[in-house]
């Protein structure tokens, strides 16, 4: 992990060169960013299982508590394993979650605006969101992305190419 916010050459070429998880790449296509949504976009299903841990722990229900707190845990390790962002020399691309599984994709030259952000919660986490939208009003939200700054850019630079021909 890089904590500077600066990535050598190498380092981008390890992180970009991840298994993207389902999602399946055109032939010639190259992947440009390839994230994991961060754990806070699990924020409210990591409370609960700590909820079950806790109270199981200082209950009669302890197997039941850990049992739950364990399930709840495990579900979003699992989750965040198979959720990943990718932009390609072609496309913007989502897939996230497992049980309430989500995957859009835009062409690069359909996004006609991106917006990037940080609400307080994530600049305390140093992530942010990436939206993309459409001329159709079409939206995708990249929601705890790690580097966000990094992923418009890479977007803008790729649209750039899409217009000069």
């Amino acid at each position: 992990i890089v904590m500077s916010g600066e990535t050598s050459p190498a380092q981008k070429t390890a992180q970009h060169e991840a298994a993207t998880d389902g999602i399946d790449l055109m032939q010639g296509e190259s992947v440009l960013e390839n994230r994991r949504p961060s754990w806070a976009v699990w924020w409210k299903q990591i409370t609960a299982a700590f909820v079950f841990l806790l109270g199981g722990l200082s209950g009669d229900a302890v197997a039941g508590g850990l049992l739950i707190g364990g399930g709840v845990f495990g579900y979003v390790v699992f989750s965040r394993m198979q959720s990943r962002y990718v932009v390609t020399d072609e496309r913007v691309k989502a897939k996230v979650g497992i049980l309430n599984k989500v995957s859009r994709e835009y062409r690069i030259k359909d996004v006609q605006s991106l917006t990037e952000g940080q609400s307080i919660f994530e600049r305390i986490l140093g992530h942010g969101t990436v939206t993309f939208r459409t001329s159709s009003n079409d939206e995708i939200s990249w929601h705890g992305v790690p580097e966000y700054k990094d992923v418009a850019k890479t977007v803008r630079r790729i649209q750039r190419k899409y217009e000069q021909g």
